[in-house]
């Protein structure tokens, strides 16, 4: 359901990141579960990654500690941070339960605090959802493979009717649930891909009760809306800093007083090698009236991407975090597929996207006078 995050940390590590802190214990008891094997149980805050582990004895352990506001929290039984499945939920104080068997842990029976109960209704809600989804996606598969074009458009129509319906019951649960981080959580992991407007995602934090604006979950809704605002034509787009070749930190907010092109590429990048000798002449056409580039690398290899800059003639402003596809600018905006570009405006504002061949010389024609 979520995004899993484990970086190894000491229990004793867990109430030092929390400002009003209120005990907890975690206590387990799962079947097929050797002796002297080890529960490994995650959660994030203030962006820190915190992990810690408790032997099983006779299938039970317990893990206490100290929380500043309801948090998520997942149960794994490796240390590996990729391991698959494993058992989210939420714990906001006071004692919480599982029992389970450890080869379903997805499975297991968790009992909490309210924050828990709220979760279990939610994830329930969403899991029925993920049940019809897939089940129009197997329908639609099979109509394809024997080619039967009015069973895949009736599915289609369907799976769209569907969208509706669970964006409906998200909403209806935030409107319910308005004090819940469970609700925060949703907006928040729910819009992570999403096409939905300004004015939606406006609307449904909205929905949320100012209590809890500014805790965890709040706030990860709020960024949301935030991000989506710096990421959508005719608003001010996000910022973000980057290292150029020479390590020195590059902001987006330094190039406002001219039209800048964020240009994301990759040296590996066949399209955006081709496309490279168009935005080559369009900086040196414009470069000299109020005009520039800020390129920013999916590269990982330093060498391989200052040689595709010697090559192509790259002039203006690069930087990287030679994160790959994991590029930090790049998950900011959402960045998918390259190249890709956003062209600003003097005052920083989004005024054109993903601008190809002579597109880009048009716009700043029309922009430049």
């Amino acid at each position: 359901m979520t995004k899993l995050f484990i970086i190894g940390f000491s229990v004793l590590q867990l109430a030092s990141f929390a400002q009003s802190n209120s005990s907890f214990t975690i206590n387990g008891s799962l079947k097929n579960v050797s002796d002297n094997s080890y529960a490994y149980i995650h959660h994030k805050w203030n962006n820190l990654d915190i992990t810690d582990s408790a032997k099983i004895k006779n299938g039970q352990f317990s893990f206490s500690g100290k929380t500043a506001e309801p948090n998520m929290y997942w149960l794994t039984k490796s240390r590996n941070i990729s391991e698959q499945p494993n058992l989210i939920f939420f714990v906001d104080g006071g004692k919480t339960s599982i029992t389970g068997n450890v080869d379903s842990l997805p499975q297991a029976k968790v009992v909490g605090g309210q924050t828990q109960k709220d979760y279990t209704d939610y994830n329930a809600m969403m899991i029925g959802f993920g049940a019809k989804q897939q089940s129009l996606v197997n329908t639609y598969n099979e109509a394809k493979s024997r080619g039967d074009a009015a069973t895949m458009n009736a599915k289609v129509a369907e799976y769209q009717t569907l969208d509706k319906e669970v964006k409906s019951s998200i909403e209806n649960f935030i409107k319910t649930h308005p004090k819940s981080a469970v609700s925060g959580y949703a907006i928040y992991f729910n819009n992570q891909n999403s096409n939905a407007s300004i004015e939606e995602l406006e609307r449904i934090v909205g929905l949320l009760d100012k209590s809890i604006l500014n805790t965890k979950y709040g706030k990860l809704a709020q960024e949301k809306l935030t991000q989506l605002r710096g990421t959508t034509i005719g608003y001010p787009a996000v910022n973000f800093a980057q290292a150029d070749p020479n390590g020195k930190m590059v902001n987006l907010t330094d190039f406002k007083g001219k039209y800048v092109l964020v240009d994301f590429w990759a040296s590996w990048c066949g399209p955006c090698r081709a496309e490279n000798p168009n935005v080559v002449m369009a900086y040196n056409k414009y470069k000299d009236k109020g005009f520039t580039i800020l390129g920013v690398s999916f590269d990982q290899s330093k060498d391989r991407w200052l040689q595709a800059v010697e090559k192509d003639n790259l002039t203006w402003t690069q930087v990287s975090d030679l994160k790959g596809w994991g590029n930090e600018a790049g998950k900011l905006y959402g960045i998918t597929s390259i190249p890709a570009n956003l062209l600003l405006d003097k005052d920083g504002k989004i005024v054109a996207k993903n601008l190809r061949g002579a597109e880009l010389e048009a716009k700043l024609e029309e922009l430049i006078k």
